[in-house]
């Protein structure tokens, strides 16, 4: 009800009181959607836009060096003579000097300011509002004669009954006529004295929920009363703008500290699944074991087998590669079992770094829900409380650090661990070239999938380390995995130190030269 046809009434009455026979000495925008109107006494901000539409005197305001953009240069220098309302609206128009008018037209997301002059529009702040260029004063109308001389209460029946009026009553006025009923006042007569406070020089400011309501009687809970239109807005729009950037900084925090919690529980709870999997599924060492016992009774070029499983006394149905003979079969399960092996391995090693991520980001949700939720922030006569806004902006201030800081350290290639190794893999082409050329060191082992495209794999050099044969199988069946051949069964992986690979002229992105290579074959694996 800030831009009421009544509290309009107020700001025009303070206007003239106080700023008629000013010069107009500029009109700028440096906010999108706001204009600025500065006299010789005080400033007017105009917010042509939702979910905030105002018109607020304020007695200062810093205009910028520069994006800033000078408007309406035709009033500059004229004085303010006179002003009007237009009847039951909400349009304000101001009277200048040589025939021009300001017209503010605050109708919610059509809000906007024209120039007049001589009853033509001759300029737009929006010129999306193409409509404007017709506008002309249309008063709303008034009807007060309709209301029927009843007693009634309920908050439905006389809203209906008030807005065959006028549309410009609403829920505030049927609630407060409401109330005026229920001492005995007839429609008409709690009508009449709902319009004289709504006259009076007294405003009410609430905070609801996560809105700030402005009021022209009081309301049936805790409000702020504020003597005088001009004090009234000014506080109105202080605390509205002081709400939407807690409510956005609180949001904001919110959604981003949430994030890690869900990532890292996802993670944890990956792993965890997939290393109870590991551990209770079949070892394939046991079957390669099987198989072993059994290369006399397993007939060459068959996909399955059924023997005899001294472990757990029982038959088993084992396949098997027809490619291959029993023995290289058997070789099979025993490379599956030192995989299984190594993931288990990565799987628990990166459960621990995952297991302390996560604790560090549920330390900082706890640390946030410290913090006063929007709906909590309480109002009162100076505002919202300080220590509570300063928590806030603290607490953003500490994300945003951190967040620029994780953003800054983060790996442009895939990250992974195994057996305190460091293994880095590729994303694209030119990503590859990146890794490889201006990444890795000339010691670092450097993988990829053979005679394919895919990307190239880093293994940090450890020095006075020998490099574990679980790392470079891990670090193989990635190099397989992120490749065209990801889906095969085995794949060939070359590998070599770094310095053994070479970029030769012409050649395109991700494309190497290979010397001294050797080769591992792998199955392919996601991490």
């Amino acid at each position: 009800m800030h831009f009421h046809y009544y509290a309009l009434r107020h700001l025009l009455d303070h206007l003239l009181t106080h700023h008629k026979g000013e010069k107009v000495l500029s009109a700028f925008s440096q906010n999108k959607n706001e204009l600025i109107l500065e006299l010789e006494g005080i400033y007017l901000r105009i917010g042509c836009h939702t979910p905030q539409t105002y018109i607020v005197p304020v007695f200062s305001y810093a205009k910028a060096r520069k994006n800033v953009v000078d408007l309406f240069a035709e009033i500059e220098g004229l004085i303010l003579e006179d002003g009007y309302v237009v009847p039951q609206e909400r349009v304000m128009v101001l009277t200048l000097a040589q025939g021009y008018q300001l017209i503010f037209k605050m109708h919610g997301i059509m809000a906007n300011v024209m120039l007049r002059h001589e009853d033509t529009i001759v300029a737009l702040f929006n010129q999306q509002l193409e409509a404007d260029w017709a506008y002309i004063d249309r008063p709303g109308p008034l009807q007060e004669d309709l209301l029927p001389e009843i007693e009634l209460t309920d908050e439905k029946e006389i809203l209906s009954h008030i807005r065959e009026v006028s549309p410009i009553y609403e829920k505030a006025f049927a609630k407060r006529i409401s109330e005026l009923a229920t001492t005995g006042l007839n429609l008409p007569q709690a009508y009449q004295k709902a319009l004289a406070e709504a006259k009076n020089d007294l405003f009410y400011i609430s905070k609801e929920g996560r809105k700030v309501k402005f009021y022209l009687f009081a309301p049936p809970h805790p409000a702020i009363g504020v003597k005088g239109i001009d004090e009234a807005l000014r506080f109105f729009l202080r605390i509205q703008f002081q709400l939407a950037a807690y409510l956005s900084q609180y949001k904001t925090a919110d959604k981003e500290i949430r994030k890690p919690v869900k990532k890292y529980q996802k993670v944890y709870d990956s792993y965890l699944k997939n290393i109870d999997q590991l551990e209770n599924e079949r070892n394939p060492e046991e079957i390669g074991h099987i198989l072993m016992a059994n290369l006399h009774a397993i007939a060459p070029n068959v996909k399955k087998v059924v023997l005899d499983d001294f472990y757990t006394d029982a038959s088993i149905t084992i396949k098997l590669d027809p490619q291959l003979n029993p023995q290289e079969n058997a070789k099979r399960y025993y490379n599956k079992h030192k995989q299984r092996r190594a993931r288990l391995l990565y799987l628990k090693e990166q459960m621990e770094d995952i297991e302390n991520k996560l604790l560090d980001a549920e330390g900082e949700w706890e640390e946030f829900q410290q913090l006063t939720p929007p709906d909590k922030l309480a109002l009162q006569d100076t505002g919202f409380g300080g220590e509570e806004l300063k928590a806030m902006k603290q607490f953003s201030r500490q994300l945003r650090r951190e967040m620029k800081e994780a953003e800054e350290e983060k790996s442009p290639f895939r990250h992974f661990r195994l057996a305190g190794y460091e293994i880095f893999v590729g994303k694209n082409a030119r990503n590859n070239d990146e890794l490889s050329f201006k990444y890795a060191s000339k010691n670092d082992l450097w993988l990829h999938a053979k005679d394919v495209t895919g990307s190239h794999v880093i293994i940090r050099h450890r020095a006075g380390k020998d490099l574990p044969g679980e790392v470079l199988e891990y670090a193989a069946q990635l190099a397989a995995y992120y490749s065209k051949r990801k889906n095969d069964t085995l794949v060939p992986v070359q590998y070599t130190p770094r310095k053994y690979i070479r970029k030769r002229k012409g050649d395109p992105p991700g494309l190497v030269a290979v010397d001294r290579e050797q080769v591992i074959m792998v199955e392919p694996v996601k991490a």
